[in-house]
């Protein structure tokens, strides 16, 4: 059937493409016959059996010069854009038979793939779609762990400890964002919350905090910033993402801290303010961890050097 999907079929669409094209700027079966190196009767006898097997008039054969119909027309353009398409694939299909072809295996914690891969994946899979991409969710210690014993190429962490047998290359920093309850401190009330932010941040009496559970670098961070400050929250709550406990603090329920690019102001109710925290203070640093011993790859290389939009 002439609409399947051989190469011989694709071949035939193609021919009848470049006659329609040329056909539609000469307007002359002869000047198509040249232009295509051919002879005016092959021309004239392939479109002739083209529009037999379509069933359509491609080109009015009553004007001077000729022209397409509106059947050409719409042959000529979607066809175009179907065969395009058709070439784009076979070329990213050449990258099948290059060492390129692999499998990248990476490594991040719960909430920080909520943050990072959205803005790390994409662009590397439009411009490297032959390499598979395999992600796993993993506690610090566990990513360390994979790194070490080469069942990961790439590990994301915040502030990781320093380790002989990893390489740390920095991504990105961000500050921190205090959110809670306008009502949780005494005598602040709906007043500008960001000037009695150290009175917040120091009067933490009965308040419920929620962090992030278990070792992870994020909590490494904020534990030593309220150690720092002598803040010692009423009680805590844990989560295993940062995401969930933007949320419950957001709708009132505790207190939480979390990365800047985490909190969606238009969320907040009426009664909870989202504070930023001084950056001189807290910040936390996000790096891609390697294996210093791991073979040398290009598609580890590659994905590490492009320039990615946080």
């Amino acid at each position: 059937m002439f609409g399947g999907l051989s190469m011989t079929t694709m071949n035939q669409n193609q021919q009848l493409l470049h006659i329609l094209s040329s056909l539609q700027t000469t307007g002359s079966i002869s000047d198509t016959a040249n232009a295509m190196y051919l002879t005016q009767p092959n021309v004239s006898k392939q479109l002739k059996r083209f529009e037999n097997e379509l069933g359509v008039r491609l080109v009015d054969r009553r004007t001077h010069p000729l022209s397409l119909t509106a059947a050409g027309n719409y042959y000529l353009n979607q066809m175009g854009v179907l065969m395009n398409e058709v070439d784009r694939v076979v070329t990213n299909l050449q990258a099948f038979k290059t060492e390129a072809h692999a499998t990248l295996r990476l490594g991040v914690t719960q909430s920080l793939g909520s943050i990072l891969l959205p803005n790390l994946l994409p662009a590397f899979h439009r411009l490297h779609p032959e390499v598979t991409l395999e992600l796993h969710e993993l506690a610090p210690e566990q990513g360390e762990q994979a790194l070490t014993s080469n069942q990961l190429d790439i590990y994301f962490g915040v502030a990781p400890t320093p380790q002989p047998e990893i390489t740390h290359i920095p991504l990105y920093s961000e500050g921190c964002t205090l959110v809670m309850s306008k009502n949780a401190v005494e005598n602040i009330g709906t007043k500008d919350v960001s000037a009695h932010l150290e009175d917040i941040l120091f009067n933490f009496a009965r308040q419920e905090l929620i962090i992030e559970r278990g070792d992870s670098g994020f909590q490494r961070i904020i534990s030593g910033y309220l150690a720092a400050h002598n803040i010692h929250p009423w009680r805590t709550f844990t989560t295993a993402n940062l995401i969930t406990a933007e949320r419950l603090a957001a709708k009132g329920m505790g207190a939480a801290i979390v990365p800047n690019s985490l909190v969606e102001s238009a969320k907040l109710t009426t009664d909870v303010a989202a504070i930023p925290l001084p950056i001189n203070e807290l910040n936390l640093s996000v790096v891609a961890q390697i294996n210093k011993q791991a073979t040398a790859n290009t598609v580890i290389t590659d994905f590490l050097q492009m320039k990615f939009d946080y």
